[in-house]
């Protein structure tokens, strides 16, 4: 009868402190998704100075129509240097740093433009790794990228807002682009 007791209470004491630990952890990582306000940024980033106020105001309006439709953020952002960081760590540091991204696993979308070298790099986190496949974003590139390598920078970034917009649509009906599911060219 002692053992059996012995046993209970051990097992117990097991369950006990696997819940809390469990709770320390989710705790844990809740905490450090919280970003201060000061960081909190805007769906698009101009730092460049790129697009004129208009522009700012009507590619911000398209990208949090977007991104709030979708519940997944959709970016841009510009900047004149990398900051001794590759392309890509540069926007997925920015990305992470500075709040995006909706529910537990962030999920969203992000263009960087980086005038110093003239880079770009797309990063994308939690539904955007369905939403946007390695062939659709070498699609997507094909589409928005001439545009950026001329200059016209409110065409380029328009067309990347579409993009991601029908991207999301399509991926959430159950037949995201990638091979065999290619996007057909509208730009």
């Amino acid at each position: 009868k002692n053992i059996i007791s012995s046993l209970l209470t051990i097992i117990l004491a097991s369950c006990m402190t696997v819940s809390v630990f469990a709770d320390y952890e989710y705790k844990y990582y809740e905490s450090i998704r919280e970003i201060p306000d000061h960081r909190l940024l805007p769906r698009l980033v101009d730092d460049c100075d790129l697009l004129t106020d208009s522009e700012e105001t009507k590619l911000e309006a398209k990208l949090d129509e977007i991104s709030e439709r979708h519940q997944v953020d959709v970016v841009v952002v510009t900047v004149y240097s990398l900051e001794g960081k590759s392309a890509m760590e540069y926007a997925d540091d920015f990305y992470d740093y500075n709040g995006y991204g909706f529910g537990s696993d962030a999920d969203g979308i992000l263009l960087l433009v980086s005038m110093e070298y003239r880079d770009w790099w797309i990063s994308t986190t939690g539904y955007g790794l369905t939403a946007f496949t390695d062939y659709g974003l070498s699609c997507m590139e094909d589409e928005f990228l001439p545009s950026l390598s001329n200059g016209n920078y409110d065409k380029s970034f328009k067309i990347f807002a579409d993009l991601c917009d029908d991207y999301i649509t399509k991926a959430k009906a159950g037949t995201p682009y990638d091979y065999g599911n290619e996007p057909r060219g509208r730009f």
